[in-house]
């Protein structure tokens, strides 16, 4: 199968930073019909204007998506400006890096506020206008694009709210896959490493963990991006993007012991540093 995107109108949610807006960019040079969210106006505007540069129609419509009264006026709103919705793409989400032991009852909270109860009930305020999509009958296939993260497949240490906030997200992933296929609609699911942000400290909860995480090196944003609408235009169920994550996938399916072990490692090799810095060691 082989989607074609020209003229059909996709939501963007987390569409002015980092996958979002990437993600964007790509569907305006394929034709899509964008209609993009976030929170930050200024910002909106100007992935908006950048879309409209590629020749692409494109609105932008400011909203907190972890508010109701929010998500049901964009959900209108998109549909009354462009008179229906073909496609749904969950890019909106925050890290959060650090100890559990330290961690707060809010933190874990935010954390599945955003990554997991805001992208669910997106999902249910669109499902009637992606059906209404399904029933166009003109060979189109209506979908939804769920950007998880391999941290959904896998517990990482240092990071169990996002972890458990990404396994809530990609177990919905599945369940609705098969719910949705009554219906016509298609639900994937594309799982990123860590990804290199445009602004760390405003996408992070918090941003203390106890393992090494190389933030400044990690996967380019625009590749995520590439495995979304790819996975959009080919209907890939699931997608792990990048090489960290392609082998977490694959580890944890052929070598789970070893997985195990290489994240238990991390969490010591962290600790044996801490312990060489705090005794003024060599080579800390």
């Amino acid at each position: 199968m082989r989607r074609e995107l020209r003229g059909r109108v996709v939501l963007v949610t987390g569409a002015s930073r980092g996958i979002g807006r990437r993600t964007a960019e790509r569907l305006a040079k394929l034709g899509a019909r964008l209609a993009l969210t976030s929170r930050s106006v200024d910002e909106l505007a100007k992935i908006v204007g950048t879309c409209r540069a590629h020749g692409a129609e494109a609105e932008g419509f400011p909203a907190d998506l972890t508010s109701p009264a929010d998500r049901e006026t964009l959900v209108a709103d998109v549909v009354g400006r462009f008179g229906g919705l073909d496609v749904l793409v969950n890019c909106a989400g925050v890290g959060s890096f650090g100890e559990f032991a330290t961690s707060t009852e809010e933190v874990v909270r935010r954390s599945m506020e955003v990554n997991f109860f805001a992208q669910a009930e997106m999902i249910r305020a669109c499902h009637p206008h992606l059906l209404t999509s399904a029933t166009a009958r003109d060979g189109w296939r209506p979908a939804v694009v769920n950007v998880a993260s391999i941290c959904g497949r896998w517990g990482i240490p240092s990071m169990s709210e996002h972890c458990a906030s990404k396994h809530a997200f990609v177990g919905l992933t599945e369940a609705l896959r098969g719910e949705f296929a009554r219906y016509g609609i298609d639900v994937l699911l594309v799982l990123p490493g860590v990804v290199r942000s445009d602004d760390l400290n405003r996408h992070m909860v918090r941003n203390d963990g106890k393992i090494y995480l190389d933030f400044d090196g990690a996967q380019p944003p625009e590749e995520v991006a590439d495995s979304v609408v790819r996975s959009l235009q080919t209907n890939r169920a699931e997608k792990a993007c990048g090489t960290a994550s392609w082998w977490v996938w694959f580890g944890r399916r052929m070598f789970p012991r070893g997985v195990r072990f290489f994240m238990q490692r991390k969490v010591w090799n962290y600790a044996r540093r801490e312990q060489h810095v705090d005794r003024g060691e060599p080579g800390a």
